[in-house]
């Protein structure tokens, strides 16, 4: 077997997780796996179709990757049951144990009740364990290096450096930056130091930025916290009242791009909208307006305080920015 019997990954930033877990597949000698999600703070963290895939051999097996989000919440009952049952796994099963949760310094958070036990000590002899504190500006660099060697692109002198230095160090809201920079590099592939600029500033991120995000699943709260700490020192309900009016504005814009008219705007911009406002419709654009509307008025009238009335306008545009098409009749 040409990887780890099972792999521990240590790290909070979810991106570097999702890289860490696709990189560690391809590389493992084997294709064709079924990644099978599980989280460690849900109410069952690991229902019984984990054990069913961890200690049962099938007659057809697909292999499987067992990947558990969030397993430093793990109680120490469910590293017990874990220690004994990854004794005799089979090589078409990988779990992947993804401790994330935040770091003191530089020292790995270990859970006690994990460190403890023989899985996590065979792991650390045998070196089953990544980990990384996250992104900081030096693993910026290499990040970036990365993204555009698998992007096919280029660098003109300085915009390298200057990008690096421009990058938020979160891995989700870096990538997102990172799609704004790809698509301006066009058809060139050459990223040029005039590019950076349409990188937002920390502390002066756009709504543009989240709702860009809303539509791409696990991304949003990431950049919603961006959101929230670019805002922390300003009015609450002012900064409420800036989202709502910012949806009302471009629901307009969303409109005519959903009908094929050219509205006034950045090219950038309206390039990168264009395909959310078709996919939205009237019917989108309209539940927009419906959802800006319902969270100012129930602000204004007392109904809802303003953390409820965030809540639910942040649920109500993920759920409309991430429904799939319905398909035609």
């Amino acid at each position: 077997m040409n990887r780890p019997k099972y792999l521990f990954l240590v790290c909070p930033d979810p991106q570097l997780i999702k890289t860490q877990v696709a990189e560690r597949l391809k590389a493992s000698g084997q294709s064709g796996w079924e990644t099978k999600p599980f989280w460690g703070d849900d109410d069952e963290p690991l229902p019984q179709g984990f054990w069913t895939d961890l200690t049962i051999k099938s007659l057809f097996p697909q292999p499987k990757a067992l990947v558990v989000r969030r397993a430093h919440s793990l109680k120490a009952d469910h590293w017990d049951k874990l220690d004994a049952s990854v004794k005799g796994l089979g090589g078409d099963i990988y779990p992947i144990f993804c401790l994330e949760g935040e770091w003191k310094g530089k020292k790995a958070p270990i859970p006690p009740a994990l460190s403890r036990r023989s899985l996590f000590k065979k792991a650390k002899k045998e070196g089953w364990i990544w980990e990384s504190p996250g992104l900081d500006q030096r693993s910026l660099t290499d990040f970036v290096k990365g993204w555009a060697a698998k992007a096919g692109l280029t660098f003109e002198p300085g915009a390298g450096q200057a990008l690096t230095m421009a990058l938020p160090t979160d891995a989700v809201a870096a990538r997102l930056e990172l799609d704004k920079i790809e698509l301006a590099a066009g058809d060139e592939r050459v990223v040029r130091k005039e590019h950076v600029s349409l990188v937002a500033r920390t502390g002066e991120m756009p709504f543009f930025d989240l709702m860009d995000a809303l539509g791409k699943p696990g991304a949003e709260a990431s950049v919603w916290k961006r959101v929230i700490d670019d805002h922390s020192k300003s009015a609450k309900d002012q900064m409420l009242f800036n989202l709502i009016g910012f949806l009302a504005s471009q629901a307009r814009m969303y409109w005519m791009l959903a009908h094929g008219e050219n509205p006034a705007g950045n090219p950038y911009m309206l390039q990168k909208k264009a395909p959310l406002a078709k996919r939205l419709g009237a019917p989108g654009v309209a539940r927009m307006i419906d959802l800006a509307m319902e969270a100012e008025l129930s602000l204004k009238t007392g109904e809802r305080k303003y953390e409820e009335a965030l809540d639910m306008l942040m649920a109500g545009l993920i759920d409309l920015f991430q429904a799939k098409p319905q398909p035609r009749r």
